[in-house]
């Protein structure tokens, strides 16, 4: 594990070490939002043996990393290493914040024939696979609504990759329809031409999703109870077999969705994901400056 920032490791850790044949072997944490020693004091309490100086010391140690880091603009120089010795990796959400990181992280992962996955836990909670499961009963499909709470980005990353966890990729463009109180409302165009309708920022606790077809409307609230084991199992599964879940074109896509998103809010206009500046971003250090102080 690199960057012990969020409340995920502590979560995440637990249920790892639940597991029959996996454990964690190395923690790293460069800073930034926990103090120093932090680290030392998180391996002591979850029975972690080796806590390095540098991220490059842990690359020989383990099968797989998870980039924790709240900057996701990290994520990928702390990645590197791994990639580069062709170590699998997985990037927390939201996996980066901007198209430049997004195209290197695909071009590396073809140069190192690397496996890189991550993003959303919330794309593999139950509720949403169990919603998947049943597409096809479900007979032509004509639109979608979804909605979830918190901060445009960090949270609302979990919002786009919980329709894409339903819909998969190809969403061809994004316009920003609405907005009401803290919340925001948003149109994804598909390829096939369904409409995705998502607010961020709903002021209703849980994510919620619902796909109205021919053979009547299917819902879920979807919890967050099981998302993050059936992650890590996904990972887990992916270093064994080499293959992750979901290519990962289709993984980046909700990073897209998001930055199309944000411009369409500021320029009132639709966004084709295809017309993505380079110069699009989300800035991680500004967020996780905020996140230090709220965590300090």
């Amino acid at each position: 594990m690199v960057d012990l920032c969020t409340s995920h490791p502590g979560s995440w850790i637990k249920l790892i070490h639940e597991m029959d044949d996996v454990t964690v072997a190395a923690v790293h944490d460069s800073g930034g939002v926990r103090p120093e020693g932090y680290a030392q004091q998180f391996a002591e309490e979850n029975g972690v043996e080796q806590v390095t100086d540098t991220i490059e010391e842990m690359v020989d140690m383990v099968d797989g990393a998870i980039i924790h880091s709240a900057n996701w603009d990290l994520h990928l120089p702390h990645a590197l290493p791994f990639i580069q010795a062709q170590v699998p990796v997985l990037l927390d959400k939201p996996m980066v914040g901007n198209l430049r990181d997004l195209n290197e992280v695909q071009r590396l992962a073809a140069k190192y024939q690397t496996l890189i996955m991550g993003g959303s836990s919330i794309r593999w909670a139950d509720d949403v696979q169990e919603l998947t499961a049943q597409r096809e009963e479900m007979g032509e499909i004509g639109m979608a609504w979804c909605q979830g709470r918190g901060d445009f980005f960090n949270y609302g990353i979990h919002t786009v990759e919980m329709f894409q966890g339903f819909f998969g990729a190809g969403v061809l463009a994004v316009e920003h329809v609405g907005r009401h109180g803290p919340t925001d409302v948003f149109r994804a165009d598909y390829a096939d031409g369904t409409p995705v309708f998502y607010a961020l920022g709903a002021v209703a606790n849980p994510w919620f999703i619902a796909i109205t077809g021919a053979n009547g409307v299917y819902s879920r609230i979807v919890g967050s109870g099981t998302a993050y084991q059936r992650l890590i199992e996904r990972f887990v599964a992916a270093i064994k077999s080499g293959e992750p879940p979901i290519p990962l074109d289709e993984n980046l896509e909700a990073i897209k969705v998001a930055l199309a998103a944000k411009v369409s809010r500021r320029e009132g206009a639709i966004c084709y994901l295809q017309d993505l500046g380079n110069d699009e971003r989300f800035d991680g250090f500004a967020f996780a400056e905020e996140y230090a102080k709220l965590r300090q």
